[in-house]
């Protein structure tokens, strides 16, 4: 391998192989460029040499002398208008490298793509796999063509992927919907060509076939379809990619008591693609892991990298730092990114120096530069890397993925919560260290609310509302000091009385971003969530003080104890499935579920409240097979259970039924009542509650009456 030989006052994204310094300067103005063929060099690799008032590009394809343009446009004259004389050697690791627009919720749009599109091209990105679960014309009603608006969209993307030398492929999900033989196999085949054809005429030429998350694991039906797609229209086209497949099963090792994997591998073409999430579908991805998937797919592994993606926790976004990937062999890496398409830059600026070549990424200093080069106003860049570093951690989820947040305060968070629980309070240099936390935080957001609605107005639109929740949760800190460091009623009521104005326009704010994002999504979407900022390290120390302190109030006006837990609890039996609860104002649930789930036999998973709620309505949205193969149970007390008469529609998956909040019903259940294995997912699961359960806005309602 090549060393790596930097210039400390340059850098490239992504990281070159060689970035060398000669030694003198020549004038930008005049300088003459030359543009030579070298078949030798890799096709996506590239040659510079400056020097001399010559700057020459060596490369063997138009791909990858483009590539050697987005390196020169990162390599500044001095004030004096003069070059650095210097050598760069460079070609990517990766072959395919990008995005894929696979995430539940709402669609980029034409708009949104092509400025990812320019961004992926800047930053050596060749691969954009259009996939939206949402996308009717891609899954449920893929055998229909797009309409001519859709069609004359994709043109105009098309174009810009084009001139940004990146592979546009669209995908078709079939997943459960493609018929077998008997039941119109042959018919769906006639449908499959004639929609790869439209999408041909209109101008792809890299197409995948997606089977995750609906449909059966029935590898041999799958590799058939792909199978047939390669011989008897990709290779009878003779110009375009290799087909990319996503499998139903389409995380773990290979190792699944199916076979799945290993059927899939053997008996699909060996030109395709196999995607893959690696062990579990959001995790790191070890090398260990990748070589035991390649031994089962019997080829490198397309990674489906499910990170930054937030569809399984729609409260949050995620701008932290790209880590956790091993160095491995990969035939493609894609990273599925938020619905929040500008602010997905961050992470994506990572995953391109990444993929170009693991070995000479340094994730700390691409993400610290990624501000400057992403965001050029100073002021918004230092705005955004404060708002970044504590918006990157997913909070408890259902998949168990974690990502670090707040990096540079866990010292200080960890001495105030040590402190606190010792002491009841808080030492003068805590609070001063805090009280300067606080501060920057609140100055940061306010430059963003200032700046971003004029200069950055996707972006803004996108982040509004974690903004304002974070500049909320800056403003109660530095009142949490306040009601710390304050003695006498009258002053403490002051503050009681600013903290209820800071939670009165919290939920408002929570409640126009819900309404905003469902606006511009859609009416069956009821995964929305209010934004959550902060919640590893600041949220949870801000909500313990204060929660405490306000307690202590509480027992002292009204002479009687204030329960904080108000929380539900979230159980399951099945293997694999560990739900996570949720509470959203009067309703109580579990955190859907975008992923199928196997309940065997008498297996079952449920919610439980605490006593003194009111339960008033039960609704679930499962799927057909659940619903006509299981039952719901409710109990009083987690010991005995009876069977609900719910009001069932299979074709939705839906069971529901009103209860009388006077029964007192605190446990739910769903139980698969048959001897076979059913499969399912987890659209909604959840309690209708009497009162709106959240302690902090209970406490400062009664504390300031």
């Amino acid at each position: 391998m090549i060393e790596n030989i930097l210039m400390l006052a340059l850098t490239i994204y992504p990281t070159p192989t060689v970035l060398q310094e000669l030694g003198g300067t020549f004038p930008k103005e005049g300088a003459r460029i030359e543009v030579e063929t070298d078949t030798h060099i890799p096709k996506e690799g590239y040659k510079i040499l400056m020097n001399d008032g010559l700057i020459k590009i060596i490369s063997s394809t138009d791909r990858g002398t483009f590539y050697a343009k987005q390196t020169l446009a990162q390599i500044p004259a001095d004030k004096d208008g003069n070059l650095p004389a210097l050598v760069v050697v460079d070609s990517p690791s990766i072959e395919f490298r990008g995005v894929v627009e696979g995430y539940y919720g709402r669609p980029w749009g034409k708009e949104g793509r092509i400025s990812l599109l320019n961004f992926m091209g800047k930053y050596k990105m060749n691969m954009f796999i259009y996939g939206p679960k949402d996308d009717p014309y891609h899954h449920e009603y893929w055998r229909e063509e797009y309409p001519d608006e859709a069609k004359a969209e994709f043109q105009d993307v098309l174009a810009v992927a084009k001139a940004n030398y990146i592979n546009f492929c669209w995908a078709i999900h079939l997943g459960g919907t493609f018929r077998k033989m008997g039941t119109g196999e042959e018919e769906d085949f006639q449908y499959l060509y004639h929609k790869l054809e439209s999408m041909y005429d209109i101008g792809f030429r890299s197409f995948a076939v997606f089977f995750d998350d609906f449909g059966s694991a029935d590898a041999t039906f799958h590799a058939k379809i792909c199978n047939n797609i390669i011989q008897n229209f990709l290779k009878a086209k003779g110009d375009c990619a290799p087909l990319i497949v996503c499998p139903n099963v389409y995380w773990g090792v290979g190792e699944d008591k199916s076979g799945y994997a290993k059927t899939l591998g053997k008996e699909l073409d060996e030109s395709a693609k196999i995607m893959w999430t690696g062990r579990t579908i959001c995790c790191d991805i070890k090398r260990s892991d990748v070589e035991k998937i390649h031994n089962a797919y019997r080829r490198d592994p397309f990674v489906w990298w499910n990170w930054p993606v937030n569809d399984y926790c729609r409260s949050k976004v995620l701008m932290g730092r790209t880590y956790g990937l091993d160095e491995a062999y990969y035939s493609g890496f894609v990273s599925n990114p938020m619905e929040n398409c500008e602010a997905n830059k961050i992470a994506l600026f990572g995953v391109a120096d990444w993929a170009w070549d693991p070995y000479y990424f340094n994730s700390k200093k691409n993400w610290e530069d990624a501000f400057t080069r992403i965001y050029p106003d100073p002021e918004i860049a230092w705005a955004m890397r404060i708002f970044a570093e504590h918006n990157s951690d997913q909070s408890a989820n259902g998949h168990g993925y974690r990502k670090e947040e707040s990096v540079s305060t866990h010292a200080l968070c960890e001495t105030a919560v040590k402190e606190y629980r010792l002491m009841g309070t808080l030492s003068q240099e805590t609070r001063t260290q805090l009280e300067v936390l606080f501060g920057e935080i609140a100055r940061s957001m306010d430059v963003l609310k200032r700046r971003l609605p004029v200069a950055e107005p996707q972006l803004w639109w996108e982040l509004e509302g974690w903004i304002n929740d974070q500049d909320m949760l800056a403003h109660s800190g530095i009142k949490m000091i306040e009601l710390l460091s304050t003695e006498g009623d009258e002053a403490k009521n002051r503050i009681l009385k600013d903290l209820y104005q800071y939670e009165a326009r919290h939920q408002e704010g929570d409640q126009a971003h819900i309404a905003k994002f469902k606006a511009a999504t859609f009416a069956t979407d009821t995964s929305i969530r209010k934004p959550d900022t902060a919640t590893r390290e600041i949220l949870p120390l801000v909500i313990e003080i204060l929660d405490n302190e306000l307690a202590k109030m509480y027992a002292a006006k009204f002479n009687k104890t204030f329960d904080l837990t108000g929380g539900i609890k979230a159980f399951s039996t099945v293997n694999g499935y560990n739900p996570i609860a949720e509470r959203d104002g009067k309703v109580a649930g579990i955190q859907r579920k975008l992923e199928q789930i196997t309940v065997g036999p008498r297996e079952y998973f449920g919610i439980s409240l605490p006593e003194d709620w009111q339960t008033t309505y039960f609704h679930c949205k499962l799927t057909k097979a659940a619903v006509e193969n299981g039952v719901i149970e409710i109990s009083r007390d987690g010991q005995f259970w009876f069977t609900l008469k719910t009001y069932n529609t299979p074709s939705t998956g839906e069971m529901q039924c009103s209860l009388p909040a006077a029964e007192g019903w605190h446990y739910v259940r769903y139980v698969n009542m048959s001897t076979e294995p059913i499969t399912t997912k987890v659209n909604l699961f959840k309690f209708d509650v009497n009162g709106d359960h959240d302690p902090y806005g209970q406490l400062l309602e009664a504390l300031t009456k």
